[in-house]
């Protein structure tokens, strides 16, 4: 009694009245003492609330403040108990007593070590973009912190220990400046709440944990731990309250957190909160989560800030450099938001990439002609070739001109087909020319055609003979003996091969293309196709291959998509069936297995249709690494091999 309800002031009930300003708190202990002191057995022991409030409510009373008086009795007396709805006194310590004199007891280390913790899950980075900051330190010391690599939020103690001078003092002798954030605050008091609380949360977990379903206190210690957790995220909102950004004249630039933090999940977590602050004009827009809306001004802003005075080319780390150590400069979000927002400048033409990693900024010096060749079908028989010739840069009313060399002028045969340009040549040379004048002839474009080299075995009474063919026309030079076939003999006509089979070596050249193959020829009367599984092996670019259905075509691209040794020609891929099938071609391009399935996925994603039907065509022959994943790959696709259709050199 003396401890809880009367004792000259010095009483629990008494002290929350002095607090209060009445004596509310005194009246309802004594009620509930008296409620607690019948020893029948079976008589009424303690008051529920209502029949607390029914007993003192009296003219000139409310009813909230003896509400008032109860909640702070229930938290700060030591010998007020709760059975079910009704409240008691009793000789024993409760709940709240046993809080307070554990968390007490708990050592200073334990209880710095657990805010760490608790202040880390408040503060990590949860979101996908980790827009604001990438990387949270709890109450370190400030001389230990290297800044380097993503950006970091330093989250300071705010006591006497470490004022804004100490973190001001911190921020002018690092060289990242423009790599850290720093949330603090300035009442030590308020810290100090967060401590008493924090020992408080503690205490009562550990009781718990102790406590299984059914137990006397196990309702009222979940109901505790519940209330203390509130207490605790609540005192930590209030005492970090200060952010500090680096901006401004290139000092740190203090910005104030109304209503304090809230800890939730998503839009309601911390790290989304400080986004929000950070891009607001209260930080003056410090992070640009509007980067991707506003592309031109941020690429304007960098040109400004991040490239010297004079320069157009500088190395990309310079850039990077310069981004983490000029305060003025604004955070792009997340860690590759200075790359996303290159990559897009990139993209768009407004910077260029030097092979060396130098990125360099605009005005460009004006683009020359270009032409783009590509070739839309080769006739076996005649060797011809069609192209698709498109000028670049060249105006709206563009002329073309073509020769065998690289002089090519105006002079020279105009192409009349731009659309369906047709030669049996193997080099060419292609200029375009701006009728207008507005763009300088650009330097000429060399196309060359790819050499396909055949081979037929003819019966000629008992002998055979192998006859040889190469589109477009080029000169061949063969041997049988395994010597150089650049310095064999020319062919002109069909030629005897031994019974015992051979192999062919053939150098072919048309204009300033070489192409070189080994063909084997089998034993007489032998028609099987001889595939060495350990040496690279091609299919032969006259072996048409059709992937017909889709369970078909992702059987390969599942097997080869980790395969970048394995390299596809004449790529074909139709999606859809009849007229609202859609058709892709690659031409002389080559794929890997991995390519052509994020094709597909991307022009499925562009239709609206992710189960479209898929077949895959192949005109210009495949590449492998080793003979083994020819058979594979024959196997899968459905294709039944013959002699010629595979070289191995």
């Amino acid at each position: 009694m003396v401890n809880d309800i009367a004792d000259d002031g010095n009483a629990r009930a008494e002290e929350i009245d002095a607090d209060l300003g009445g004596d509310a708190a005194t009246q309802v202990a004594k009620l509930v003492l008296s409620a607690s002191l019948s020893r029948a057995v079976g008589a009424h022991t303690g008051l529920t609330q209502a029949e607390i409030i029914e007993y003192l409510v009296a003219p000139y009373r409310k009813a909230d403040e003896f509400l008032a008086g109860l909640d702070r009795v229930r938290d700060r007396a030591w010998y007020l108990h709760r059975e079910g709805e009704a409240f008691y006194f009793k000789e024993t310590e409760n709940l709240g007593r046993r809080i307070e004199r554990d968390a007490g007891q708990i050592p200073l280390p334990k209880v710095e070590q657990a805010l760490i913790n608790r202040l880390t899950g408040l503060f990590q980075a949860q979101s996908k973009s980790r827009a604001a900051y990438q990387e949270v330190q709890i109450m370190p010391r400030l001389d230990d912190v290297k800044l380097s690599g993503s950006r970091v939020l330093l989250v300071v103690q705010p006591d006497g220990r470490t004022p804004p001078e100490t973190i001001r003092n911190f921020f002018e002798f690092q060289q990242e400046k423009n790599n850290v954030l720093v949330l603090s605050g300035h009442d030590s008091h308020l810290a100090n709440e967060v401590e008493i609380r924090l020992r408080e949360l503690y205490a009562v977990e550990r009781i718990f944990d102790k406590l299984k379903p059914g137990d006397t206190l196990y309702e009222e210690a979940r109901d505790k731990l519940e209330e203390l957790s509130g207490r605790f995220t609540k005192a930590v909102s209030g005492a970090y309250n200060r952010l500090f950004f680096p901006g401004g004249d290139g000092e740190l630039v203090m910005a104030t957190i109304d209503n304090g933090l809230s800890f939730g999940e998503g839009e309601h977590s911390a790290e989304a909160q400080i986004e929000k602050l950070l891009a607001s004009v209260r930080c003056d827009n410090k992070l640009a989560l509007d980067m991707l809306d506003e592309l031109p001004a941020y690429w304007a802003m960098a040109e400004t800030y991040l490239w010297p005075a004079k320069d157009r080319r500088v190395p990309w780390r310079d850039l990077v450099m310069r981004a983490k150590t000029d305060p003025t400069w604004p955070w792009m979000p997340g860690a590759r938001g200075l790359e996303v927002l290159r990559d897009e400048a990139l993209k768009q033409g407004r910077w260029r990439q030097t092979p060396e990693g130098h990125i360099e900024k605009g005005p460009f010096p004006a683009e020359k002609t270009s032409v783009n060749v590509t070739v839309l079908r080769t006739t076996r028989e005649t060797g011809e070739t069609s192209l698709s010739v498109t000028p670049r840069n060249a105006g709206g009313s563009p002329r073309v001109y073509v020769l065998k060399n690289a002089s090519v002028s105006e002079q020279d045969e105009q192409v009349q087909d731009l659309e369906d340009y047709r030669t049996t040549e193997a080099t060419l040379y292609f200029i375009a020319v701006d009728s207008s004048g507005k763009y300088e002839t650009g330097p000429a474009t060399r196309w060359t055609a790819d050499l396909t080299i055949r081979h037929e075995v003819h019966k000629v009474a008992d002998t055979r003979k192998v006859e040889l063919r190469c589109t477009p026309h080029a000169e061949m030079r063969f041997t049988l003996d395994g010597t150089n076939p650049k310095e064999g003999a020319i062919y002109t006509a069909p030629f005897g091969v031994p019974p015992s089979g051979c192999g062919i070596l053939i150098a072919a050249r048309a204009g300033e293309v070489e192409k070189s193959t080994k063909i084997q020829i089998p034993p007489a009367g032998d028609d099987r196709v001889i595939i060495d599984d350990g040496n690279p092996a091609r299919l032969a670019e006259t072996k048409r291959v059709s992937m017909d259905t889709t369970d078909r075509a992702f059987g390969f691209i599942q097997r080869f998509k980790d395969r970048s040794d394995t390299l596809l020609r004449g790529v074909q891929i139709i999606l859809g069936e009849g007229e609202n099938a859609v058709q892709v071609r690659f031409n002389e391009r080559e794929l890997t297995a991995a390519a052509i399935e994020t094709a597909i996925k991307g022009i499925r994603q562009a239709l609206g249709d992710e189960r479209a039907g898929v077949q895959i065509l192949i005109k210009g022959g495949v590449t492998f690494a080793d003979g083994y994943a020819l058979k594979e790959f024959a196997e899968l696709a459905g294709v039944e091999l013959r002699p010629g259709d595979v070289i191995q050199e």
